[in-house]
């Protein structure tokens, strides 16, 4: 998916100033390969982010009120926890950086 930690962020910060311009990145940890960011929303949403380049695993979890709404991950296999039952595991293929930060959007202008 990416080369490198840095190539995350970069497409991740042109993405945010596109699809969320008012979010905030916070790089709460970034070491090597790998890399946890939290895309502040607003006072009670955030997009959980986890990149770890050398082995390929990602994960992607919207947080409203301190509760996993919606995400992708590929903990084993890419999968979707969808917003209706956040916690079931449906397989899909990998998606876009982009794919998911949209649908993530979808989500939270729809609450």
């Amino acid at each position: 998916m990416y080369e490198s930690v840095e190539d995350f962020l970069s497409e991740l910060e042109a993405l945010k100033q596109e699809l969320f311009p008012e979010a905030r990145l916070e790089i709460v940890y970034s070491r090597f390969n790998r890399a946890s960011i939290r895309m502040h929303l607003d006072a009670s949403s955030f997009i959980d982010m986890y990149c770890n380049v050398e082995n390929g695993r990602f994960d992607f979890s919207l947080i409203q009120s301190g509760k996993r709404v919606c995400g992708y991950d590929n903990l084993f296999d890419w999968h979707h926890h969808p917003v209706y039952d956040p916690v079931s595991h449906i397989p899909c293929k990998e998606p876009t950086l982009r794919h998911v930060l949209e649908e993530i959007g979808a989500v939270t202008h729809s609450v």
